[in-house]
């Protein structure tokens, strides 16, 4: 399948209402002493935010329920270095990476979660 037509296309909606984020991945290694040192790695995206509706199953003691949520993800382009567990700040808030979904090597479909 020829994919250049979709990437330009989601090249024109990341630049439609581009947003730089910078994410600071920690990543601990062995030291060869029986400790971690912990190393900070900085990475810089250009992503767009969108908002997308999606229900929620909620267990309580009545049995299962289906909640109706405002869900925050970002798009990025398919060679994007975001993975699961990263965190950044945007406006105010700070993000933590749910899932990342890469769609057929086109794109990223990235769930967040806002933790403070």
């Amino acid at each position: 399948m020829n994919t250049r037509y979709y990437k330009k296309y989601i090249e024109k909606l990341i630049n439609s209402n581009p947003v730089d984020i910078k994410i600071v991945r920690k990543k601990e290694i062995d030291d060869g002493y029986g400790g971690t040192i912990i190393e900070e790695k900085e990475i810089t995206e250009t992503v767009t935010f969108y908002e997308r509706k999606a229900r929620r199953e909620v267990l309580t003691d009545y049995g299962p329920t289906y909640v109706g949520v405002q869900v925050t993800k970002i798009l990025a382009k398919h060679d994007a270095d975001i993975q699961e567990g990263d965190t950044f700040e945007h406006e105010g808030k700070k993000y933590k990476v749910l899932f990342v979904k890469d769609y057929m090597e086109i794109c990223k479909q990235i769930e967040l979660e806002v933790i403070a």
